[in-house]
């Protein structure tokens, strides 16, 4: 049988490593789309029409993005006594 206090350990462990991970991903795709966005506003004058456009594929992707997380922490929690993930 194993041990629950451990796995529930590892458990918040491994949400840890997937927040950082979320984290790291919203940083870097925000970073991205801002000098993308900065470089192109003075240059561009359609970029006012289109601007929408880059707003709601930015939040599918952080929702897309985020989602997969929720379902692997979920997948982790649902199996870890099952297939023993923390022996």
């Amino acid at each position: 049988m194993a041990d629950e206090a451990l796995y529930h350990n590892k458990l918040k462990q491994d949400a840890g490593i997937i927040l950082v991970v979320l984290g790291l991903l919203y940083f870097s795709e925000t970073y991205i789309v801002y000098n993308i966005l900065s470089t192109l506003w003075g240059e561009v004058p359609e970029l006012g029409m289109i601007w929408p456009i880059y707003i709601v594929f930015y939040l599918l992707l952080l929702g897309i993005e985020t989602i997969g997380c929720v379902r692997v922490y979920n997948s982790i929690k649902e199996h870890m006594f099952d297939f023993e993930y923390y022996d």
